[in-house]
């Protein structure tokens, strides 16, 4: 009898039996299995891998063969035994020391659990590693300033140009659109002595056009309701004499492309706007990636960050900037008009991610 026998890795036990089945058929058998690291850079920090050795008789037979009772039962109990140890491995994995899976996995750890996307936060190691290690884990007081630097690196702001004239917001619901736009109006208006006006396009919820009204009413700046595309035209002619006009919409699902395809005709109405993408810093990563991708049509060129108060958590503002390739140019702090606003510092926002 001769052995065929083969080695694979793999991420996972399913995944190694998967791969066993269908290359050796079912009659392999399972020799070996251990954990190993990948080679290079990523292996300082990535979770091991699982290397399963496994053989099958290799003979020539061009007779069926007869399948043995106590053969099958023997390979069922083997896969029994390999998926109970895995389990067990999974387990101690998650409680093994910092120093078993790496000397950077916990500036890893620290990233991921602010909130940064696991693959990014893995980049941003692996780049340091590349410009800084030569070949030897940096220590940690000098890591810590250049995790910093580098974050403060890939962190986009940028400042609104002097001459905007027109500013759109856009977003899903619930990220407070509205509330940003009567602080900017306010803040525009009150500490910059700018002739603003409003127009609205969220006539779809209850008491949207209401709550600007209020707004409105209490700065004096004039507002404009818009229920078509047409009527954009209408109202920014109306409110011509304007140094500053900022357009509210209505929050959109990024699972209904046919509103997103809707509000974007309303904004391809507007002349030269800049237009914010407003995001909740509370968002989970899965769904931040899905609205910054069906959002896209919209146009947008800028993003907000709201809610950082809310959370202590901040990697998604990386993971955005990341993923758009779009600055930041405006945070918000809470709900108080038109105080709780600021400009985006990309320091602050470092330090934020890092810290919490």
């Amino acid at each position: 009898m001769s052995l065929r026998v083969k080695t694979y890795c793999v991420d996972n036990v399913q995944e190694g039996l998967q791969q066993i089945k269908k290359e050796l058929g079912p009659d392999a058998i399972i020799l070996q299995s251990r954990k190993v690291r990948k080679k290079g850079l990523l292996g300082l920090f990535a979770p091991p891998m699982i290397e399963i050795t496994a053989a099958v008789d290799g003979s020539d037979n061009s007779h069926a063969k007869q399948k043995d009772f106590a053969t099958e039962m023997r390979w069922q109990n083997e896969i029994g035994k390999l998926k109970q140890m895995m389990q067990q491995m999974f387990m101690l994995q998650q409680k093994q020391t910092l120093v078993e899976q790496g000397p950077y996995f916990p500036y890893w750890q620290q990233l991921v659990m602010q909130g940064v996307e696991e693959k990014l936060a893995q980049t941003i190691l692996a780049e340091i590693e590349k410009e800084f290690g030569d070949g030897e884990p940096v220590k940690d007081e000098v890591m810590k300033l250049l995790l910093q630097k580098k974050i403060e690196q890939k962190i986009l702001t940028e400042k609104l140009p002097a001459d905007a004239r027109i500013l759109a917001f856009t977003g899903p619901t619930g990220v407070g659109k509205t509330t940003t736009l009567a602080k900017l109006a306010a803040h525009f208006a009150l500490y910059q002595k700018k002739k603003v006006g409003m127009i609205t396009i969220d006539t779809f919820r209850i008491g949207a056009v209401e709550q600007l009204r209020t707004y409105a009413d209490i700065t004096g700046i004039p507002i404009e309701v818009a229920m078509t595309p047409k009527d954009i035209t209408r109202a920014m002619e109306r409110l011509a004499d304007r140094d500053l006009i900022l357009v509210d919409t209505a929050g959109r699902s990024a699972n209904n492309s046919l509103q997103v395809m809707e509000l974007s005709s309303f904004l391809a109405q507007l002349p030269r706007a800049e237009i914010f993408l407003v995001l909740s810093v509370t968002t989970k990563t899965s769904d931040l990636y899905l609205i910054v991708d069906k959002f896209r049509q919209t146009g947008y060129n800028r993003l907000i960050f709201t809610k950082l108060d809310e959370t202590s958590s901040y990697g998604a503002i990386l993971n955005a900037i990341s993923a758009t390739g779009m600055p930041v140019t405006y945070l918000t702090t809470g709900q108080n008009v038109p105080d709780d606003l600021e400009e985006a510092d990309a320091v602050k926002m470092a330090e934020l991610i890092l810290k919490g």
